[in-house]
């Protein structure tokens, strides 16, 4: 199982505005999961990691955005009306069990901030971060990482340019040792 998140972040380092909307809303033709590169990114996810605050936006879209499994990073009961396939668990780690248990043993896509990526770094089951770099500058928001994230090492994998958007990097961010890994020592992109 390789865990793995997509964050857009502007070059001041916020992945979301002061108002917390995510800063690829600020894209031009940005559609979702249809479009900056991330019909590539999700083709092989089987799993959906994400946090409550993630989640509950989700509740009251018009389209339940997922196909896949979903597991949720919460520390209370979720409310009413969650689809009943959506597991939840209180630690990275319970749910990472969980995951494993389900059969999960493809890569998960991990969505959401900065705390729950956090979390799974924390215990050395985040195996890859790709940003998207938006060449906005917000001044204020929420970063990337928190006050009491610890420095995270990155490999650079591959980058991709594009004249209408964004610069693309993705790189390894180390991993659980005991996860499945792929075969070759070098960090697999989907790109």
């Amino acid at each position: 199982m390789r865990i793995r998140t997509n964050f857009f972040v502007t070059t001041d380092g916020f992945v979301s505005g002061p108002d917390g909307r995510p800063v690829q809303l600020l894209l031009p033709g940005f559609t979702g999961a249809n479009s900056y590169g991330l019909p590539e990114f999700l083709a092989n996810c089987e799993a959906v990691v994400m946090g409550r605050t993630t989640f509950l936006p989700a509740l009251n879209a018009p389209r339940w955005p997922w196909t896949q499994p979903v597991f949720v990073l919460t520390s209370g009961p979720l409310p009413d009306g969650t689809p009943d396939d959506v597991t939840a668990a209180s630690t990275a780690t319970e749910l990472l069990e969980l995951m494993e248990s389900a059969g999960v043993t493809g890569d998960v896509h991990l969505v959401g901030g900065p705390s729950t990526m956090d979390a799974f770094r924390e215990i050395g089951a985040l195996a890859e971060i790709w940003l998207h770099v938006v060449p906005i500058v917000l001044g204020s928001g929420h970063p990337i990482a928190t006050g009491e994230t610890a420095p995270i090492s990155l490999t650079l994998a591959s980058t991709r340019t594009s004249p209408v958007w964004i610069g693309r990097g993705n790189g390894s961010a180390g991993g659980r040792p005991g996860l499945k890994r792929p075969s070759t020592n070098r960090p697999q992109t989907c790109s």
